[in-house]
C-alpha cells in the first residue's frame, strides 16, 4: 500500500470518527439548519421583486424589520443561555421560527403580511445561529478541543450545504415556483428539530452557587469585542449586499439564466470549504487578525471584478476570491470574539450573531436604496466600500496590538 493510500485511509477513519461522535451531531444539525436557510435567504430578493411585484426599496424595509426583531430576540436567548436555560430547548424554539416563516412565505402575498411574518418568525429563527455556536463552544471546552478548529469544522457543514442549497432553491423556483420551495424549507426545519431533540445531549443543571458565580463573571463584555464586532459587521455588510444585488444584477441587467446565481453561490461554497478548514491552522501560525486582513484583500479584488466582468465564465472564475474571503471570514471570526470574552460566551456569541444580522440588514437595505435610484450594478460598489473600511479598522487594530506587545516585551 502506497503512502498516499495509507494517508487516505487515515483521513477516512478520522472523518468517520468525527461524524460518528457528538461533534458529528453538531456538524449534521448545523448543516441541516443551513439547508432551511439556503432554501429561503438566497431567493428572498427575487421573491419580493419578481414573485410579488414589489419595488427594490421594500427589500430594505423588510430586512430592517426582521433584523431588529432578530437582534432583540437573539440577545435575550444568549442571556438565557448564560443563565443556564437549556440551550437545546432554545435551539428547538428557534427552529420552529424557521418553519413558521417558511410556511408564511409560501401562502402570504401582501407586503404587510410578509413584513409581520418576517418580523415575528424570522426574528425567532435567527436565534438558532448563536444557540448552535454556543453549544459547539461549550462542547469544545468540555472535550479539550481547539475551539477555533472545531468552529471551522462545524461551519464547513454550512458551506457543504450551500454548494447544493442555493442552486436547488433557484432551480425549484425556476421549474416549480416559490411556494413549493418554501414548503421544502419548512420540511427541512421540522426534520432538523426532531433530529436535534433526539441527538443533542440534555444540558446539565447547575447549582445555585455556580449560577451566582457565573453571574458575577458575566457582568460585562470586554470593549475590544465591540470593536472587533464592528469589523465583522462591515464584512457582512459587504457579503449581504453582494448576495442581495447579485441575483438581480445577473438576471435583470445581464439577462443571464435565473438558475445561474444559485450556481455561483454553490460554487463559492465549494471554494470556501478547504479555505475554512485551513483557516484555523493559518490563524494559529500567523495570527487571526492577519488572516482576516488577507481575506479582506481577496474580497476587495472580488467586488471590483464583479463590476468589470459580464460573461458567465468570468463570474465563475472569480468566485475563488469570494471563497477565500468568506471561508476565512466565517472560519475564524466567531472564535476571535469568543476568545476575547471567555467568561460570557453566550452574550459574546449573541453579539457576534447580531453584528452579522445587522450587517445583513444594512447590506440589503443599502442595496435596495441604491438599486432603486441608480441600479443593481452600482449597488455592488457598497460591498467594496464596506470591506475597505473593515480592512482599515482591522489593520489599525493589528498595529495597536503589535505596539502593546512590544511595550510589554520591553
Amino acid at each position: 500500500m502506497t503512502r498516499s493510500q495509507k494517508q487516505g485511509e487515515r483521513d477516512i477513519k478520522r472523518i468517520y470518527h468525527f461524524l460518528s461522535g457528538e461533534a458529528g451531531n453538531y456538524y449534521i444539525i448545523n448543516g441541516l439548519t443551513a439547508l432551511s436557510y439556503a432554501l429561503i435567504i438566497p431567493i428572498l430578493s427575487i421573491f419580493l421583486i419578481d414573485g410579488l411585484g414589489f419595488e427594490p426599496i421594500y427589500i430594505g424595509i423588510y430586512t430592517v424589520a426582521y433584523t431588529v426583531s432578530g437582534i432583540y430576540i437573539t440577545q435575550k436567548f444568549g442571556a438565557l443561555a448564560d443563565k443556564g436555560i437549556d440551550r437545546k430547548v432554545l435551539f428547538i424554539i428557534a427552529l420552529m421560527g424557521i418553519v413558521c416563516a417558511a410556511l408564511s412565505y409560501a401562502f402570504l402575498t401582501a407586503f404587510w403580511q410578509i413584513l409581520i411574518a418576517g418580523t415575528l418568525f424570522m426574528g425567532v429563527a435567527r436565534a438558532s445561529i448563536p444557540m448552535i455556536l454556543i453549544m459547539v463552544r461549550h462542547f469544545a471546552e468540555s472535550s479539550a478541543t481547539d475551539p477555533t478548529q472545531l468552529n471551522a469544522q462545524i461551519r464547513s457543514s454550512v458551506s457543504f450545504i450551500w454548494i447544493l442549497g442555493p442552486p436547488l432553491a433557484f432551480l425549484l423556483v425556476d421549474k416549480i415556483g416559490f411556494q413549493f420551495t418554501f414548503l421544502m424549507a419548512a420540511c427541512a426545519g421540522v426534520f432538523v428539530a426532531f433530529y436535534a431533540w433526539g441527538k443533542l445531549p440534555q444540558q446539565e443543571k447547575v447549582s445555585a452557587a455556580k449560577d451566582e458565580s457565573q453571574a458575577l463573571k458575566n457582568q460585562a463584555i470586554p470593549r475590544v469585542v465591540y470593536y472587533l464586532g464592528a469589523v465583522l459587521f462591515l464584512g457582512n455588510v459587504a457579503n449581504s449586499n453582494y448576495i442581495t444585488a447579485m441575483p438581480l444584477y445577473l438576471t435583470n441587467d445581464l439577462n443571464l439564466p435565473v438558475s445561474f446565481p444559485g450556481l455561483l453561490l454553490g460554487l463559492t461554497a465549494a471554494c470556501e470549504i478547504p479555505i475554512m478548514l485551513m483557516s484555523a491552522k493559518w490563524a494559529k501560525a500567523i495570527g487571526t487578525t492577519k488572516v482576516l486582513l488577507i481575506s479582506f484583500i481577496a474580497a476587495m479584488v472580488f467586488y471590483i471584478l464583479c463590476t468589470l466582468v459580464e460573461s458567465m465564465l468570468s463570474f465563475i472564475l472569480i468566485q475563488v476570491f469570494n471563497g477565500v474571503f468568506f471561508g476565512i471570514f466565517v472560519g475564524v471570526g466567531i472564535s476571535l470574539l469568543q476568545d476575547k470574552a471567555p467568561n460570557c460566551i453566550g452574550r459574546a456569541t449573541a453579539y457576534y450573531s447580531n453584528m452579522m444580522a445587522l450587517g445583513s440588514m444594512a447590506g440589503a437595505s443599502l442595496m435596495g436604496i441604491v438599486a432603486q435610484y441608480f441600479g443593481y450594478k452600482e449597488a455592488l460598489f457598497i460591498s467594496f466600500g464596506a470591506i475597505f473600511i473593515a480592512f482599515i479598522m482591522l489593520f489599525f487594530y493589528e498595529l495597536l496590538m503589535r505596539k502593546n506587545q512590544a511595550l510589554q516585551e520591553a
